[in-house]
């Protein structure tokens, strides 16, 4: 149990909020107690209720949403012109239900009301407070629990979510309130008002934002390691993942579980640590290790390639250890291995290899069903097996007519050279 007093701050972001739901679900497993919680939009709308303790009851209303259920008229920003209910409609489509009747979130508000108990709230020991900005005096507004009363309360947190022109701005007393990220999404200052000896930030603002704050011994900044969905998208079957994903990468911060882009168990870590140093070991004595000559460059290109973009860097105690294992993540992702659960480390490496040698399986039958959404996929599981057959034939030696394609596709060869590696080692056998 950790005994230190904790000042919990939950950033805006709209529906990516469900990704603090379940940070904050591994925060709690893990044995932390806040004393206070800081929020900022949907970060306040979160961290009232979980003053209130009542997490499960976060869970349960992130897993009931429906987008048409919860907003009517919403305002849709230029990133979801796509969408199909709106393609190939004129610009009046988006327009003409924000001007005459506006954003309605009452079925929102209405789901929330259910949740927040404003006794249970205000008898809580947890403290409390929320960032809003007022748009009447052109200032922050900070409102802290000793303001909540029986006729303002939804106000207020609504006010710190009302991110105008999506939501509706809030009028409390004379002035008019907008979300509180139009002040600050990510509040972080705001914890030394309550003088606690360490904060935990969860930011889950724009994916290409600087860090807040630096973690330190004081402070831990939780951030996605992956973009997540948009902040008005309100759908269940996105935002579940979405929870899940805060839930295992905090269980990563917290140093309770290694692994990068998927998930280990603790007790899993000599394993690791001992197949890392194994197949290191193996690099050497093949002399393959010119899969780590380009290593980083090479997990650059992987990235990009799958994602468009490198996910965010994780450091723990796992992290300047864990090396060959990202490829191997790489080779699980290439297989279509769900990223939204804990594994054991014996395990995902049998599933990987199972992986592997079924490429051209019927992707129906797999364990998890795959679907290939673009030929270049194909083409590099094709290149793959292409080097491991070569690696195969000519006893791990790569026949110098075809370096070319080597330099040309580093990263299915260094995929098919950790293959090989895994076959060798007994016990990884799968047919």
């Amino acid at each position: 149990m950790n005994q230190q007093s904790i000042t919990l701050v939950l950033g805006g972001g709209g529906s990516k909020g469900s990704y603090e739901v379940g940070a904050c679900k591994a925060l709690l497993e893990c044995g932390y107690r806040f004393d206070a919680v800081i929020g900022a939009s949907i970060g306040s709308l979160c961290g009232a209720i979980l003053v209130q303790q009542d997490l499960p009851a976060l869970e349960c209303w992130i897993k009931s949403f429906t987008q048409s259920e919860l907003s009517k008229n919403l305002f849709m920003f230029p990133q979801l012109y796509h969408h199909p209910d709106l393609f190939n409609q004129g610009i009046d489509a988006f327009l003409d239900p924000l001007c005459q009747k506006g954003p309605d979130i009452h079925a929102f508000r209405q789901s929330y009301e259910k949740m927040f108990d404003l006794e249970t709230f205000k008898h809580s020991k947890i403290d409390f407070a929320c960032i809003t900005y007022n748009i009447s005096r052109k200032e922050p507004k900070v409102f802290f629990k000793s303001d909540f009363n029986e006729s303002n309360a939804l106000d207020i947190l609504f006010a710190s979510a009302a991110y105008f022109p999506a939501f509706n701005l809030v009028k409390i007393g004379e002035d008019w309130y907008a979300d509180g990220a139009y002040a600050n999404a990510v509040p972080f200052e705001l914890a030394d008002r309550f003088k606690a000896q360490k904060s935990i930030v969860i930011d889950i603002s724009g994916f290409y934002q600087k860090d807040p704050l630096f973690s330190n011994g004081d402070q831990l900044l939780i951030r996605p390691l992956f973009k997540l969905h948009y902040f008005l998208d309100f759908t269940a079957k996105d935002l579940i993942p979405q929870m899940q994903e805060g839930y295992l990468e905090t269980l990563k911060y917290l140093n309770e579980a290694p692994g990068y882009l998927y998930t280990f168990y603790k007790e899993d870590w000599e394993k690791i640590v001992q197949f890392e140093q194994r197949y290191m070991e193996m690099l050497v004595d093949t002399q393959a290790l010119d899969v780590l000559e380009h290593f980083d460059s090479t997990m650059e290109a992987m990235y990009g390639f799958f994602f468009g973009y490198s996910p965010r860097p994780l450091e723990n105690r796992y992290s300047s250890k864990y090396i060959l294992g990202r490829i191997v993540e790489m080779i699980g992702i290439i297989c279509n291995i769900s990223m939204s659960k804990q594994y054991h480390f014996d395990e995902f490496i049998k599933l990987v290899l199972y992986g592997l040698k079924h490429f051209d399986q019927d992707p129906n039958v797999l364990p998890y069903p795959l679907e290939y959404k673009a030929m270049e996929i194909k083409s590099v599981r094709n290149m793959i097996v292409f080097f491991h057959s070569l690696l195969l034939s000519y006893h791990e030696k790569l026949p110098s007519q075809f370096e070319i394609f080597r330099k040309k596709f580093p990263f299915p060869y260094a995929i098919a050279r950790v293959w090989r590696l895994l076959e060798t080692i007994p016990g990884n056998q799968v047919s």
